[in-house]
This record gives structure tokens, C-alpha cells and sequence, in this order.
């Protein structure tokens, strides 16, 4: 803890609303004491958790550690749950999900370990005026195109002040486009690590005048930015199960998970993807995947295997659907217990492929083209409606529902290709 005469004024409780939309409240930093034994009363009506006739909920820390804000010495994050008035962890809090998933595949004896690659858009500004790029730099630019560089270095200082190593960071394909890697760890401290970086990322860029935004495809000419998920299980005595012993390969537990991913990759895409925008980057010729397949080092698929040198800790598979305005939480939870079920009925994935599956015929299945198809097949879904919570997965498709149904209406029925200012709108703030 912070020595008094050093400490913080404030202390910053962050939570996330059902969606996995991050949201904060302060107080002074000298009521740490009393918000570890008491919580923090708040109204869960206006951050889409309850009703308003019973809206009290509790925010309680999931650590009594803060992390001191490197961008503001004032104030100091303290990560919480959200819980019912009982001091029960509420059902629909994405932090609670990914718990009950990852304390079930412990009984299993097994730990999913996730390494994240975070892109995002740096922009200057804003509604009305339309949004520009910060530079025209493209894939792994160098100065003068790369205007992000300085940004980006201060980033991962910033990160790794905060006990978040990073892995490697670079211009991304499109105009303005940034990704930073996370190094690899367990599920619950990954996710709050990518909650932690997205709000970092986004504070240093407003303290230079930019907007960083996760929202998936702000421009419908360029590739959108996606959060790709590196993913390996590991067992009890610290092996990476999806290690072959085989240069360039993998296991048949890493084939069973993998098909368990494609078995639900409709239902999943709902929770990885979750937003209208979203499914406007999930579109062929754009650096996203479409189809429901896999292959080794082939990023037209939704599943790839990177290349690793026979280094059987480095062993994984990255799964290419997830975008940066997801909730970590709930997505990492999905991910876990999608593929869980493959591993447990021993599912056995369809072939590889390496054609390029953007510009060849084939009938490889898609993945759904909407939100609201992405929808149906989560609400079908029994696997992860079991493993999420019944609850929760209702609540997240009746707020997506509405939300698709705002969208349709401000579209005037239609579902655009482009990108429409309510989209912009709605998404370009997201965190």
C-alpha cells in the first residue's frame, strides 16, 4: 500500500456495466480502509444492471491493492465487483461470469492462459466535424508516417509502471491504426489487464488532444481493429497442453478445443463481436475473418496457428474474431467454455485450410453477417448459456436486441454497409 505521505487524493473504483462497458466512481483515497470493509453503494439502474425501483448495488474491491495511475499521480484504480445488496456477486457482472467459468475448469485441473494483441484507431476529433486520422501510416510504418510511435512508447511505460508487461507494439494496416500486445497470462488477470490498458490507452491519448477508439470499424474503407486472443491450456503441474513436442504443431486437446470454438462460433461471436459495428469489420478483403475454419499461419481464417519454433510453452492458437470493444471478461468466459465442451466430447475439427479464403469460392460456412443473427444463435446456444448463466445471457441479448433495434430504426429500416453516424455516434467513446 502507498506510504501516507506519498498517497494518492483519490481513489478510482472501476467496475464494468453487464456489456463490459467500463465505468468509475471516486473517492478520496483515504476512505481505502473503509471501501475494503464496507464497499460502495451505487445506482446499478443507470449502468444497466437493475431496475429502478431496486437499483442499490454494491461495489466491492476484487483486490485491496490499488495501482497507482502513472498519467495522474492523484488518483489510484482499485478494481471491483459488482454485487447484490446481499454481498452476493451479481449474476450479470462479466467479472463474476469469468470466475464461475475459470473456477469449473480448475476442477477440471486445467488453466487457460490468453495472451491479447489490442488495436485501436487514433483520431483527432470528433462529432460533427467527422473524424480524422492521427497519421497515414500503414503495416509496421517507421517515422514520418508512423505519428503514433512516441504515443505507443509512452504506453508501454505506462503499462509495465502498472505491472503489465507488454509484448510488441506497431503501426497497424490502416491510417491511424495502433496495435499493443499483452504478454500471455491466466484468464481473470488477463482480462482485467486488458480493461486496465484499454483505460490507460485511452487517458494518455485525450491528455495529447487524440481520441483512441476500440470501436471495431470507424471506417468503412479500411481494415477494422480487432483484439485477437492467443490461447493455451495449461495443467496443474505448469505443461501447456496444446504443445505437440512437434515443430509448428499441436496437440489433439488443442484440435478437440479449437473444435469446440467452431462448434459455438456463431453463439460466440455474439459475445466476442458484440456490437452492430462489429459485424461491419467481419467482412471479407479486410484483415477479419468470415469463415468458420482453420489453418496453420493463415489469417483468413478464424482460427490460425502461428508459427513457434517447436518452443512448446509458446504453443497456442489465436482466435481472430474478437474485437477491442468487447468485454474481456465475458468474452475470455465464452471463449473458455466453448472450448472446453470440444476438449470434453473430444470434437474433432474439419480440415485446415490454407487457401485464401477471401477470394476463392467455397463452402465453408460464415460466420452470421448481423448482430441480431449473432443473437439467435447465443440464445440457442445451451452450452453457453449454461456456462455463463441464464440470466446473464438473457440480459445480454435483451440489450443487444435493443440495441439493434435503435440501430435499424436510425437507419431507416435498412443495415447500411457503410458506416453511419449513429454508429459513430454510439461506438466511438466506447471503452
Amino acid at each position: 500500500m502507498t506510504h501516507p505521505s506519498d498517497q494518492p487524493e483519490f481513489l478510482r473504483l472501476l467496475f464494468t456495466t453487464p456489456l463490459g462497458t467500463t465505468r468509475s466512481v471516486e473517492v478520496g483515497y483515504d476512505s481505502l480502509t473503509e471501501v475494503v470493509r464496507d464497499g460502495v453503494f451505487i445506482d446499478g439502474s443507470s449502468v444497466g444492471y437493475a431496475a429502478v425501483n431496486s437499483s442499490d448495488l454494491l461495489l466491492r474491491p476484487s483486490t485491496h491493492e490499488p495501482i497507482r495511475e502513472p498519467w495522474d499521480p492523484s488518483a489510484a484504480v482499485l478494481l471491483c465487483g459488482v454485487h447484490d445488496t446481499s454481498g452476493a456477486p451479481h449474476m450479470c457482472d462479466p467479472r463474476n461470469v469469468l470466475n464461475r467459468v475459470v473456477t469449473d475448469a480448475a476442477k477440471q485441473g486445467v488453466t487457460l492462459r490468453v495472451g491479447p494483441e489490442i488495436e485501436f484507431f487514433l483520431v483527432w476529433k470528433t462529432l460533427g466535424n467527422g473524424i480524422v486520422t492521427v497519421d497515414q501510416g500503414s503495416y509496421c510504418a517507421t517515422r514520418p508516417s508512423d505519428g503514433a510511435l512516441g504515443l505507443r512508447r509512452e504506453i508501454a511505460r505506462t503499462l509495465s509502471v502498472m505491472g503489465i508487461p507488454t509484448t510488441a507494439h506497431h503501426h497497424e494496416v490502416a491510417a491511424g491504426q495502433q496495435e499493443i500486445g499483452l504478454a500471455y497470462e491466466s484468464a481473470p488477470e488477463i482480462a482485467d489487464r486488458i480493461m486496465l490498458a484499454r483505460l490507460a490507452i485511452t487517458e494518455l491519448a485525450y491528455s495529447k488532444g487524440m481520441v483512441a477508439t476500440f470501436m471495431p470499424k470507424p471506417f468503412a474503407g479500411k481494415s477494422g481493429s480487432g483484439m485477437h486472443l492467443h490461447l493455451s491450456l495449461w495443467d496443474e503441474q505448469g505443461s501447456n497442453l496444446f504443445a505437440s513436442g512437434l515443430e509448428g504443431t499441436v496437440s489433439n486437446q488443442a484440435r478437440h478445443y479449437l473444435a469446440g470454438i467452431m462448434e459455438h462460433a456463431s453463439a460466440l461471436s455474439a459475445i466476442v463481436a458484440p456490437t452492430v459495428n462489429s459485424f461491419k469489420r467481419l467482412r471479407p478483403g479486410f484483415e477479419a475473418p468470415t469463415r468458420i475454419a482453420w489453418g496453420p499461419r493463415n489469417r483468413t481464417t478464424m482460427i490460425r496457428i502461428p508459427q513457434f519454433n517447436g518452443c512448446d510453452k509458446k504453443a497456442r492458437i489465436e482466435f481472430r474474431c474478437p474485437d477491442p470493444s468487447c468485454s474481456p471478461h465475458l468474452a475470455i468466459a465464452a471463449v473458455l467454455a466453448a472450448g472446453l465442451d470440444g476438449v470434453a466430447k473430444n470434437l474433432e475439427p474439419p480440415a485446415p485450410t490454407s487457401e485464401d479464403l477471401y477470394h476463392v469460392e467455397s463452402e465453408t460456412p460464415s460466420l452470421p453477417g448481423t448482430l441480431i443473427e449473432a443473437l439467435h444463435c447465443l440464445q440457442e446456444d445451451r452450452v453457453l448459456r449454461r456456462a455463463l448463466g441464464e440470466a446473464a445471457v438473457d440480459y445480454i441479448v435483451r440489450l443487444r436486441t435493443a440495441e439493434w433495434r435503435d440501430y435499424v430504426s436510425a437507419a431507416a429500416g435498412q443495415n447500411p454497409p457503410g458506416i453511419t453516424d449513429w454508429e459513430i455516434e454510439k461506438y466511438l467513446f466506447l471503452n
